[in-house]
């Protein structure tokens, strides 16, 4: 009878013992991305016509964003299955991209310096949007030091 009981004992005390422990939640920098149409009609001409623009209106390209994160631009034109990041140098033609809080500016200029055309077709721009937080400067840091490094950020 004292086998049976301490049988039925044992789980209350190996389950007593257990104790719920609270994890840190931790926030996760992301990676966002959208697909724009650039149609034709929407490039505009600058510099006499040696440049082509075409502006993007992203309200998800806060100042955050612009201050510590990054933006990525990759082009597609029609009959293409893949996309080219920008910058890029296209049949003498080059494609670059700037960005601000809320825009951002596709440009393309010949490598001749000649006038260049806007495409005659819808261009499809793949906008990508990384979070990040800031890297913390630490000046007392010998960023020379591997030892001193992996110290000061806990790197294993």
């Amino acid at each position: 009878m004292k086998r049976i009981y301490l049988l039925l004992a044992l789980p209350l005390i190996i389950f007593s013992s257990c104790k719920k422990e609270v994890t840190e939640v931790q926030q996760v920098d992301q990676a966002f991305s959208a697909v724009y149409t650039i149609e034709p009609n929407d490039w505009i001409a600058s510099n006499g016509g040696k440049m082509q623009s075409a502006e993007l209106e992203v309200p998800e390209l806060d100042n955050v964003i612009y201050q510590d994160g990054a933006v990525l631009v990759f082009l597609s034109f029609s009959g293409t299955d893949y996309y080219e990041a920008l910058p890029q140098v296209f049949e003498g033609i080059t494609y670059g991209v700037l960005h601000s809080n809320g825009y951002v500016t596709i440009d393309m200029t010949a490598l001749s310096g000649n006038l260049v055309d806007p495409p005659g077709e819808n261009v499809r721009a793949k906008v990508v949007l990384i979070d990040a937080t800031r890297l913390a400067l630490r000046k007392d840091i010998n960023l020379k030091d591997l030892k001193s490094v992996e110290r000061a950020f806990n790197i294993r």
